[in-house]
């Protein structure tokens, strides 16, 4: 058994790899840096393919497309769980920070599953699971170019499932709420959205394990925590209600953040 795994550098990728690797995969790593996969493979139970991969590059993923599509035809679960985010109001930020969060969202999972589908369809069988967010259920400020890739992937996956499911590969999207990964680090201290720190922040662990779960079920959708997806949902379907309780949302989100800063050390 193949799985390749982007982010697999990332505090969610290690969790997940590990996980693969107690199963029996044989995996195939992707990130930005060969040195950080190269540690994580040195944890393995077997030595794992190591790919770096800047997937804001479309020359690189084009690269690594051609790589799959050479010398893994028999590959059985794709994982794309790499994400990046880059708060802020679109009149503040550089067109270039909009830029990067729609390449590594959504365009670069989208071109690897368009690069992987049709091996497993051939197969009749084969996984495809994409980390995508609750930023794709519900869109909020400063988070605008961020939102905007997650609801185009969640919309790519809704449609690609309806396809291939009659074919034998599975389709999962996983909805998590914050994670406690360094994004999230990031977020909390370079001016994130708060409202990540009203709930809950799940563990890596928590997320590896509905991957896993998508991979095994191709269940279109996973919410963890299934809790945080039911007032998303409420305001995805009423965005006009959002402007009005923010402030309250706010300040809830802000002291759960200072909370977490502190308990993490960050500054």
């Amino acid at each position: 058994m193949k799985a390749l795994v982007t982010g697999a550098a990332g505090g969610i990728g290690q969790v997940l790899c590990e996980k693969l690797d107690r199963r029996g995969y044989q995996l195939i790593l992707v990130d930005r840096e060969r040195t950080s996969l190269n540690a994580i493979s040195a944890t393995l139970s077997r030595p794992a393919e190591i790919i770096a991969c800047d997937l804001a590059s479309r020359e690189e993923v084009e690269r690594l497309c051609e790589t799959i599509v050479t010398n893994h035809a028999d590959l059985d679960v794709l994982i794309n769980n790499a994400g990046i985010v880059r708060p802020g109001a679109v009149a503040d930020i550089p067109f270039s920070d909009i830029a990067l969060q729609l390449e590594v969202n959504m365009n670069a999972p989208i071109r690897l599953i368009h690069a992987v589908a049709p091996l497993m369809i051939a197969r009749g069988r084969g996984a495809l699971v994409t980390t995508v967010s609750l930023g794709g259920i519900i869109a909020l400020k400063e988070s605008a170019a961020y939102a905007a890739s997650k609801f185009g992937l969640r919309g790519f996956l809704s449609s690609l499932h309806q396809e291939l499911a009659p074919r034998g590969v599975k389709v999962s999207g996983i909805y998590p709420a914050a994670v406690d990964t360094p994004m999230l680090h990031y977020e909390a201290t370079h001016g994130g959205s708060v409202l990540n720190f009203i709930d809950k922040v799940m563990s890596a662990e928590d997320v590896a394990d509905a991957l896993l779960g998508g991979m095994d079920t191709g269940k279109l959708e996973i919410y963890v925590p299934y809790s945080a997806s039911l007032s998303s949902r409420f305001f995805a379907a009423f965005p006009w209600m959002i402007r009005p309780i923010l402030p309250i949302m706010e300040r809830l989100g802000e002291a759960g953040r200072k909370k977490f800063v502190a308990r993490k050390g960050l500054s």
